[in-house]
Parts: structure tokens; sequence; C-alpha cells
């Protein structure tokens, strides 16, 4: 009897890694709306979990880069703030810092609610905090500080988490 099973399973495995396999790729084609599909795949690949994944499971990878992101950006925040003596700048870097610290618990939030299946909660806490990015770069706009590289601090990290973030929320709405 267990002889006549093997085939039956293997069967069965090869279409389960065929389903996920597919997976991601599926993911990033369905999302190109919220993120180009290069950087889909280029972002979930990170993770190596994600080549056999489903979809809640690349939502919490995705999930998981955006908050790895935003508490990187902020540590950087803080390096800044220490070494920062301007006060218009020290000023947008504690606004930058605030606006971080609370995409942050916003994007923890919303792994909670993923965790339980609640997807609209967590795609309206993980949209809230997509805003960070934006905020902390209006932020560091202030007229007074005119010097390019000024212009220039954090664009990046916050260009990052954005796009971190939308890849976030194109996942979760396959799942909604």
């Amino acid at each position: 009897m267990v002889a006549s099973l093997a085939p039956l399973c293997l069967i069965l495995l090869s279409l389960s890694q065929r389903t996920t396999a597919t997976t991601l790729n599926e993911t990033c084609t369905n999302i190109v709306g919220f993120v180009p599909y290069g950087f889909c795949m280029i972002t979930l690949r990170s993770n190596p979990h994600s080549m056999h994944a489903n979809t809640t499971t690349l939502a919490f990878i995705s999930l998981n880069l955006a908050i790895i992101n935003a508490t990187t950006t902020k540590a950087k925040i803080d390096t800044l703030l220490n070494n920062v003596r301007e006060p218009e700048l020290k000023n947008g870097l504690q606004a930058c810092n605030i606006i971080y610290g609370n995409a942050i618990t916003d994007l923890r939030s919303s792994s909670d609610f993923l965790l339980s299946t609640k997807f609209e909660t967590a795609k309206a806490l993980a949209s809230a905090a997509s805003t960070a990015g934006n905020e902390c770069g209006d932020a560091l706009r202030p007229a007074k500080m005119a010097s390019v590289p000024r212009r220039k601090l954090l664009r990046k990290e916050n260009g990052d988490f954005g796009l971190l973030t939308l890849l976030f929320l194109g996942i979760i709405n396959n799942l909604l």
C-alpha cells in the first residue's frame, strides 16, 4: 500500500512546488500597479523563503523588509541627531524621528493583524505608515536648508521605505 502511494505523493509534491514557485512570479506580475516587477522580484528573492512561499508568506516577507528598513532609517536619524547643531536641520530630523517611530508601530501592528487574517486592518495600518518617507522628506525641506547635501539627506532611505510599503500593499491587495 505504501509503495502505491509514492507516485501520488510525488505528483502532489511536484504540483505544490510548481504552485509555490509560480506564486512569486504571479504575485509580482499582479502588483505592477504598485511597484515595478523587477523591484518586486529582486526584493522578495532577497529572502530565501520567498521561492516556496504562498501569497500570505510573501506579504509577511515584504512587511518584515519594510519594518527593517524603517528601523534602520530611524537608527540613522538618531545618529544624525546626535551630530547636528543647526536648529532647522535638528527640527527636521526630530520630526523624521517621530514619523518613523510611528511608522514602525503601525507596521508592527499591521503584522499582528496580518497574522490574524484581518487583512483590511493590516492594509489600513500599512497605508498610514507608507507616507512616512514623504513626510520626513517634507520635514527636511525648510527654506533655510539650502545646501544640496541636506536636501538629499535621507532621500534614498525615504524612497526605499515608500517602495517597500507599496510592495506590501500590493501583495495584501491580492489577499483581500
